[in-house]
């Protein structure tokens, strides 16, 4: 049996992980990614360091949510629920992007794009109210709200964006965080 990580998507989401970690999108243990390979998903932990995470230390599940590895993330049934409704995505990340909550938390209409990057690359982006991490309430909410977007801002929470591979995924994720942080400024230049 082939090593663990000579697994290219154990490799892939592992490096994507640590990735949104220097970028800032994901903070100490929170966030999480994951990849769905058939019938399995690969995801991230729960807890430890993102920014120093492993390929071995990839969780495995199936579609029903029994784990096969690991212990993966709190979000798990979130994960689960959008792969359910949505059989085209094949990767969801959730991140919890600074600008991008900043401007939830004020109260910002994310329909309203104030660049073309956000209006082509982006499209519809879906809000979710409030509801408590790792709960079948916000999985419910997230996957229903990711029918017509492929990006999800979660009121006092983050973000979720999902793709046909990892990196769409991560794309919208920094194509998010890039939109919102020049809102932010222009917002706060405006002021002035």
């Amino acid at each position: 049996m082939p090593a663990i990580t000579s697994d290219p998507m154990r490799e892939a989401l592992s490096r994507y992980t640590r990735f949104l970690a220097r970028e800032g999108l994901i903070s100490g243990s929170e966030g999480n990614l994951s990849a769905r390979q058939g019938e399995r998903i690969l995801i991230t932990p729960s807890g430890g360091l993102k920014a120093e995470l492993s390929p071995e230390e990839i969780c495995e599940v199936d579609l029903s949510g029994r784990i096969l590895s690991g212990r993966p993330t709190s979000e798990l049934l979130m994960h689960l629920e959008i792969y359910r409704r949505h059989p085209e995505v094949h990767a969801v990340v959730h991140t919890h992007p600074p600008y991008t909550l900043a401007l939830s938390l004020a109260g910002h209409d994310f329909r309203e794009h104030l660049l073309y990057e956000g209006e082509i690359l982006l499209g519809e982006v879906a809000r979710v109210p409030p509801k408590p991490p790792g709960t079948k309430e916000l999985a419910e909410a997230v996957a229903c709200a990711l029918g017509k977007a492929r990006v999800a801002v979660l009121e006092r929470h983050g973000a979720v964006s999902v793709g046909r591979d990892l990196s769409e995924a991560v794309n919208l994720t920094l194509v998010l965080e890039k939109v919102s942080r020049v809102t932010y400024l222009a917002r706060l230049l405006k002021r002035l």
